[in-house]
């Protein structure tokens, strides 16, 4: 398959959300068991002038499969954490840095049930959320330095990825 750009489309294949398989990346969160909470405390927090914790909330439009993508981002200075409030499934994709970039070589997608939260570790390239069936509501917590430029880094891939079901 190819674009406008003349670069040939990777295919990534959809693969289940497990805390195995994401512990490069960060966290995952599985509802917890009765009367066990989940923590968070190691994993949470900002560095490097990002002190000031924002909790937003968003609303992510529903896509379909496949998903084409050509763009990633991170927070250098602080983890984020996204808890569904209201979502069927829904897809990330995170690579590993090399550089100052993603390591395309390591993207992974990933399928995440509606019960599941993420908390992405500070500096973890990844793609921002896409809800399927539906649109979703998510809880977002991450650290701030209050400057966009400081809190978020934005890199375009060498060839666009498309995500798709098994």
């Amino acid at each position: 398959m190819t674009h406008d750009t003349g670069k040939a489309t990777r295919r990534l294949i959809l693969e289940p959300l497990t805390a195995e398989a994401f512990a490069a990346f960060g966290d995952v969160v599985d509802p917890p068991a009765e009367a066990a909470p989940a923590l968070l405390a190691e994993s949470l927090g900002g560095q490097d002038g990002a002190h000031q914790p924002r909790l937003s909330f968003s609303c992510a439009p529903a896509w379909t499969l496949p998903l084409e993508v050509r763009e990633m981002e991170r927070h250098n200075r602080s983890s984020q954490c996204f808890v569904p409030m209201d979502v069927a499934r829904w897809v990330i994709l995170v690579a590993p840095d090399r550089g100052g970039r993603p390591d395309t070589a390591g993207l992974r997608a990933f399928l995440v049930r509606g019960d599941q939260a993420v908390n992405y570790h500070r500096g973890t390239w990844h793609h921002p959320v896409r809800a399927l069936d539906r649109p979703g509501r998510f809880a977002v917590l991450m650290w701030t330095t209050g400057r966009k430029q400081d809190d978020e880094e934005w890199a375009t891939l060498p060839q666009p990825v498309t995500i798709a079901a098994a």
